[in-house]
């Protein structure tokens, strides 16, 4: 049935437990060995395989594109390819699933061998075009066949999400999320201004919010944030197009603005780990505009998150993917 044990009763030669013998019993399982040992009847249980399912959830929103196609959305579109090749290697039934303000079921692709992933699959993905907004509610309908038959779901978004003014000036601070934050990321969080820190906060609860489908007992989930060139640096975002007059406006930031948008980026990180901890989820970043070895760092730290949530596959090397 699969190449993983599961800790259900079933066909494997994996011995599990013996169990006293009632009528109905296999009688092929009957240990003889310990009947003539002991005069009393018992059946062999051994442990079920199966194939565990590995979803990659690829978040089409417009914000994907932001700070250039090249910079971030097709750069995450060759870290899902190379999830999904790892996932085959480890003998997971592997799902592409992209998402935006909806789940397109036309969309969705069961990679079956790895020869999609060079040839089909990346034109169909590279196909995409970013719009619209995240909506993880889109992401939770379509788990429910997840949460009967149980898979691992990595999410892989920038978590760029907006908080309404209105909200903000109805939460009072006494109000705001309390997270399981770790020391050092509640420092962060304080090293901002308090507007700032109540922003970050609220639209840290809207992710947890809208991943709490994630939380079912038969779900494991991976949350990787993707962050682009622009999203990390002001200095690389140098010019804007103006929507209603199409005038392209060049911009420019003086090194205190820049210094404060680093802390708001590593307080927002800290929020969200804080939001996935509260889900139980392993938390992980990718940076797309790393150079060199095309992020390899990046994705064995999200190995690791997919192997705290238990990941029973032997990740290929990084080199041969």
């Amino acid at each position: 049935m699969g190449p993983h044990l599961n800790t259900l009763d079933g066909d494997s030669l994996e011995f599990k437990q013996h169990r006293t013998y009632t009528p109905g019993d296999d009688v092929r399982r009957v240990d003889w060995s310990l009947y003539g040992r002991s005069k009393r009847l018992y059946t062999r249980l051994v442990q079920d395989e199966h194939q565990p399912r590995l979803v990659l959830a690829l978040d089409t929103s417009a914000s994907m594109a932001t700070g250039g196609w090249q910079d971030k959305f097709r750069s995450t579109i060759e870290l899902t390819l190379q999830l999904a090749l790892i996932g085959l290697n480890s003998g997971y039934a592997v799902r592409v699933m992209p998402f935006g303000d909806s789940v397109v079921s036309e969309r969705v692709i069961n990679v079956l061998h790895a020869r999609q992933l060079l040839g089909s699959m990346r034109e169909r993905l590279a196909g995409l075009e970013p719009s619209g907004p995240t909506n993880f509610d889109a992401l939770g309908a379509a788990s429910l066949d997840w949460r009967n038959q149980g898979a691992l779901v990595v999410v892989l978004t920038d978590l760029l999400f907006d908080v309404d003014d209105d909200r903000m000036n109805d939460a009072a601070p006494q109000d705001l999320p309390q997270l399981p934050l770790t020391t050092t990321e509640r420092a962060l969080l304080n090293g901002v201004r308090a507007q700032a820190r109540r922003r970050l906060m609220l639209s840290a609860q809207n992710v947890a919010r809208g991943l709490k489908f994630l939380s079912h007992p038969n779900i494991r989930g991976v949350l990787c944030q993707v962050s682009g060139a622009q999203d990390q640096d002001l200095s690389q975002a140098r010019q804007i197009v103006d929507m209603e007059s199409g005038i392209l406006q060049r911009l420019a930031f003086t090194r205190a603005a820049s210094k404060a948008y680093t802390r708001v980026r590593s307080a927002h990180g800290a929020a969200l780990s804080g939001a996935a901890r509260s889900l139980n989820l392993g938390h992980a970043s990718f940076d797309a505009g790393a150079a060199g070895d095309h992020n390899r760092s990046d994705v064995q730290r999200i190995l690791a998150a997919m192997a705290s949530q238990g990941y029973a596959g032997e990740p290929a090397e990084i080199e041969v993917v």
